[in-house]
């Protein structure tokens, strides 16, 4: 085993490991994931998945596979714990566009190049859902914890060191990840800090 491949499954664990103390805070009622966000999530981590994979990635796969095993299993969870919300018109055209980028990566999976562009629009539909989340958080930071956010981040940062083949569309997506987690984390830490809240509270 090389170092890019054994770095490309350090980071999908601690990328799976992420989604384990948020699914308990979940289970618990202390952390309130809004459905139809994580179920947008879902399917665009699943465009994301296939396009990624298409676009000509090897080792640092493993953290885009738990990205839609993550939000996946939270939805479930969710549903189970009988959260449900009315979508809003940006988390269904969202939803629509990593609907749309599968399909687009239906036609065009042989051809990396043409895969690229599928990858793109799936990141863009993960970042039309990411700003308004980040926008709620700002104003209700309670409402999550900064712990899974924060390795969540740092799988998909580590991974960046599992890339082979150095290109921009095999880089887009970590750096995406590992930015948007980190501004997520960093509201939700800097609230804990102004409070002086117990470690209890950030995980």
């Amino acid at each position: 085993m090389n170092t890019e491949t054994a770095i490309g499954y350090i980071a999908g664990f601690i990328v799976i490991a992420s989604v384990i103390p948020y699914a308990i805070r979940v289970l618990q009622r202390k952390i309130k994931p809004n459905l139809v966000s994580w179920s947008v999530w879902s399917i665009i981590g699943f465009a994301i998945l296939l396009t990624f994979r298409s676009s000509g990635a090897t080792s640092n796969i493993w953290p885009a596979v738990f990205g839609f095993f993550n939000p996946a299993f939270i939805t479930v969870l969710a549903l189970w714990r009988g959260m449900r919300i009315k979508p809003k018109w940006w988390e269904i055209a969202c939803g629509a566009m990593g609907v749309a980028s599968i399909i687009w990566w239906g036609f065009v999976y042989g051809d990396a190049l043409k895969a690229q562009f599928a990858l793109y629009l799936a990141i863009i539909a993960d970042t039309c859902a990411a700003i308004p989340t980040i926008g709620f958080l700002w104003r209700n930071p309670h409402e999550d914890r900064p712990f899974a956010w924060s390795l969540f981040g740092i799988g998909y940062g580590l991974a960046i060191f599992a890339i082979t083949d150095h290109t921009f569309a095999n880089s887009a997506l970590h750096i995406y990840m590992f930015i948007f987690s980190n501004i997520i984390a960093g509201i939700l830490a800097a609230y804990r800090v102004r409070n002086r809240l117990p470690i209890s509270e950030w995980i």
